[in-house]
């Protein structure tokens, strides 16, 4: 019996001893090693681990996103800092007790912020520090501060001082100082923070690089460079996460720690289950930030909200308002917040996260019984589409029930699947509504759906912006915005970067992630929106503003008015105009001045407007006649002695000076057969040539009106003759066949595959674009190569821009360029559109109309 509890008890001693002796050596370890945290100052907004310095730049060349992140020159500096330490390491190894180094990022006075750098030497090694530091500059003046030496190099603009076996360094003297002060108070260590050391146990030590960081601290950094403060920084304190760098995406993921009390944002969500965020389904696939917030009591976040305001010493004003409102009104927020399901936010649709396009949101547990509280808060409704967009008076609804991070100033709101969504006008309402009806949301975006891959579906709080198209106008809003360089091509494919925080019963998860999409490939950019009180039913013109060296663009509603819009899409001006312009709007320079002016007719005047909107001195003129087809403008020799040509409704071609006086010696012969398109003028070598035709027969007149060359007993056909670059006439004949001419009269007739009444034709290089029905194809002429596209319902129209060819579907839009449908269309469009380089910056733009929105699209090469 005493040999078994001999042998059982033996190993269990020798275990204890072995443990006891570990412990007793660990614990000797850890009195002798110092972690460069301990002279870290607690303001650090940011501090990067990181683990293995000899090898970080080598895994940073490896990835993808690295690479291309580059391309911002912040990161590209930090790049090359990067490869510094490494080599610097890698020659110095025997001098350092770890490969560690850590990288901290502080706030050092109101308008500037430094990097402190820190790692642990070896004592043993170095007998003598300032003859180690030597080997690396010369010139290093030694300093003091509070009983401590420092060091300066001029050469490394460089401040370095040491405490124990922790080394660090600076370029600001200010944050030294503040490190030497941080070693020597053990109350002004990071370590006394139980926010910061309870997260910093969690990280892996083993991880490449970990990412321990405070939001409050990081807010207050970010205001010294912005042009508007962010005024609430109670956001989130510590948290530290693990960094993954892989080949298309950064991911960080770690824990933090709750406060005691109410003193976060993030507190409000302590014991509140995360949800899955189904306004992804509702909001624009443009959405290009979104902050947006789940949970399973609101009532209860609703009540530490309150308590937050009240940490703020901004509860009683929040209150006073509260009262203000409830007291006019039968309507409580304490009372409505019971309608609430479990889902707010905000969110923005514009690259340049402008106001209008802010909108906010929450999801009633039953749409009709939330709508009906809000019925005394609701000023005026209208209809759209089968929607109600309803007017309200609390413009900050949604903030005044779940906090400031959500003002936004939108007075209306309609209800898409049970989500109210709040915005600043019916327009950007109906914007929305278009958005959804059409299935174009967020969800439905290829770039987004491989982010949502990477993360969690469910989280409580989640924030979204879409890097590549806002970091122009982020840049915009820096104090210094030259000190932010990039290309912003190089950096478009960025589409995502992302924030979780999801609660758990540790604390709060938080997952962030920037994310790299290689395969997207931005061909267009929505630039702008502007949309009409009234329908429009008119191809959108440019007209040349010689004061901006950019075009205007005109375009007139369906209630006459004539509006005017600068390359930004802001209006410039508008004007009533008697009745419907016909035609398109050209323009003129009719002081021969390099000034321009707007020309165009109605059925029975001829109109010339100024870049102002002012009607030139002499106009509008009556017309000798009337009219049911736009002016043709001639400039014959580009010598700015303008000829208008009109078709009477008699059949005459009227040809006009620019004055709108009828041109002597014009010998024009009437015919009794309709006219059936406006006229073309060409050149074919050095000689002009004015296209006439009616249904049977074609003229091509001489610049005084004689008849140069004319066609007779043509081939029947239904839609416009057109023209080849190099002259040549074509259509396609009632008998489903090309006709072809050129200008010595020769005429050629060919059978073309595919092809009927109804076709669309445009000459192309070589060959022919066809249309048959939903089918584009490419033909040349005795070749059996045939490209065909297949596109989603029937052909309209056909035209081409420069090198890209246009097409035009019951409601879709296409671009091609070298026989390639582009990436990024087809796009909406109701069939009225315009092709120029708005901006004059090289960059093609497309403006199109679509349910009462003019849309500017700009092409990207």
């Amino acid at each position: 019996m005493l040999s078994n509890i001999v042998k059982i008890s033996m190993p269990i001693i020798l275990v204890g001893i072995i443990f006891l002796i570990g412990y007793n050596t660990y614990e000797k370890t850890q009195k002798k090693t110092h972690s460069p945290i301990e002279v870290i100052p607690t303001n650090a907004a940011l501090i990067l681990q990181f683990n293995d310095v000899e090898n970080l730049s080598r895994s940073l060349r490896k990835s993808t996103i690295w690479s291309k992140l580059r391309n911002i020159n912040i990161i590209d500096s930090a790049n090359t800092q990067a490869e510094a330490l490494n080599n610097f390491f890698t020659k110095n190894q025997k001098f350092f007790k770890s490969n560690k180094l850590f990288i901290s990022l502080h706030k050092v006075n109101r308008n500037s912020s430094a990097l402190l750098m820190s790692t642990n030497y070896n004592l043993n090694k170095i007998k003598n520090f300032e003859k180690f530091i030597k080997q690396f500059s010369k010139d290093f003046q030694k300093l003091s501060y509070d009983n401590q030496f420092m060091y300066y190099s001029q050469s490394l603009n460089k401040y370095i001082s040491f405490k124990d076996e922790i080394l660090f360094f600076s370029k600001s003297k200010m944050l030294i100082e503040d490190a030497i002060r941080t070693s020597k108070e053990d109350s002004d260590n990071l370590f006394i923070n139980t926010l910061f050391s309870n997260c910093y146990k969690t990280i892996n030590k083993s991880a490449d690089i970990n990412l321990i960081l405070n939001y409050n601290n990081l807010i207050s950094l970010c205001n010294i460079f912005l042009l508007d403060k962010i005024n609430d920084s109670n956001f989130s304190e510590w948290t530290a996460t693990d960094l993954k760098i892989r080949d298309n995406i950064l991911l960080a993921s770690g824990i933090s720690n709750y406060s005691q009390t109410i003193d976060n944002f993030i507190d409000i969500f302590n014991s509140q289950k995360a949800n899955e965020l189904n306004v992804l389904n509702i909001i624009p696939d443009n959405t290009t930030q979104l902050f947006a917030i789940s949970f399973s009591n609101q009532k209860d976040i609703y009540k530490k909200k309150n308590q937050l305001l009240q940490k703020r010493n901004k509860f009683w004003n929040w209150d006073k308002n509260r009262k203000l409102l409830e007291s006019n009104i039968n309507f409580s927020y304490s009372d409505f917040i019971s309608e609430i399901d479990s889902e707010a936010g905000i969110f923005n649709t514009s690259t340049n996260l402008e106001s209008k396009s802010s909108y906010t949101f929450f999801k009633a547990k039953e749409a009709v019984q939330a709508t009906s509280i809000l019925q005394d808060l609701i000023i005026s409704s209208t209809e759209y589409k089968s929607y109600t967009i309803n007017k309200i008076i609390d413009e900050a609804l949604v903030a005044n029930l779940f906090g400031d991070v959500f003002n936004s100033n939108n007075s209306f709101f309609t209800v898409l699947n049970e989500y109210f969504i709040f915005g600043n006008s019916t327009e950007s309402l109906e914007y929305i509504i278009d958005k959804y009806i059409s299935k174009n949301t967020i969800s439905k975006n290829e770039s987004f759906k491989k982010l949502n891959s990477y993360i969690s579906r469910e989280s409580n709080v989640f924030f979204y912006m879409n890097f590549g198209k806002t970091l122009e106008s982020l840049k915009n809003k820096l104090s210094y915005p030259k000190s932010l360089i990039f290309n912003s091509d190089s950096i478009s494919k960025f589409t995502g970067v992302s924030l979780q925080m999801s609660n758990s019963s540790n604390g709060t998860l938080h997952n962030l992630s920037v994310f790299y999409d290689k395969d997207y490939k931005p061909s267009i950019k929505e630039k702008w929106y502007f949309h009409s009180d009234t329908s429009i039913s008119m191809k959108p013109n440019f007209v040349n503003n010689h004061f901006t060296s950019k075009k205007m663009i005109l375009v007139q509603d369906d209630s006459n008015k004539l509006i005017a819009l600068n390359s930004s899409g802001e209006i410039v001006w508008d004007k009533i105009i008697d009745s419907r312009i016909l035609g398109n709007i050209q323009y003129i320079d009719f002081y021969k001045n390099n000034k321009f002016q707007a020309l165009f007719n109605t059925y029975n005047k001829l109109y010339l407007i100024d870049r102002n909107g002012e009607i030139v001195n002499g106009f509008p003129k009556n017309l000798p006649f009337k009219t049911s087809k736009g002016l043709t403008l001639f400039d014959y020799n580009n010598d700015k002695k303008y000829r208008i040509i009109i078709i009477g409704e008699n059949n005459i071609l009227y040809n006009l000076n620019k004055n709108g006086v009828k041109v002597a010696g014009w010998k024009y012969t009437e015919t009794d057969k309709p006219i059936k398109q406006t006229p073309i003028h060409f050149k074919v070598k050095e000689n002009d040539y004015i296209l006439k035709s009616t249904n049977s027969t074609i003229k091509l007149l001489a610049l005084n009106g004689s008849e140069r060359i004319v066609f007779s007993d043509i081939k029947a056909f239904k839609n416009n003759i057109k023209i080849t670059e190099n002259g040549e006439l074509y259509y396609i004949t009632n008998d489903q066949k090309l006709w072809k001419a050129n200008v010595s009269g020769r005429i050629e007739i060919i059978e073309m595959p595919n092809i009927s009444v109804d076709s669309r034709i445009l000459s192309y290089k070589e060959g022919y674009y066809i249309s048959n029905q939903n089918t584009l194809s490419y033909v040349q002429p005795n070749n059996k190569n045939q490209i065909d596209f297949t596109l989603e319902s029937t052909i309209n129209n056909i035209t081409s821009f420069k090198d890209y060819i246009v097409v035009f579907t019951n409601e879709k839009l296409y671009l091609l360029k070298e026989n390639n449908i582009m990436d990024g269309f087809p796009i909406d469009s109701d069939g009225f559109f315009n092709i120029s380089d708005i901006n004059n910056n090289g960059k093609i733009n497309i403006v199109n109309l679509r349910n009462n929105f003019i849309y500017n699209y700009e092409l990207i090469d």
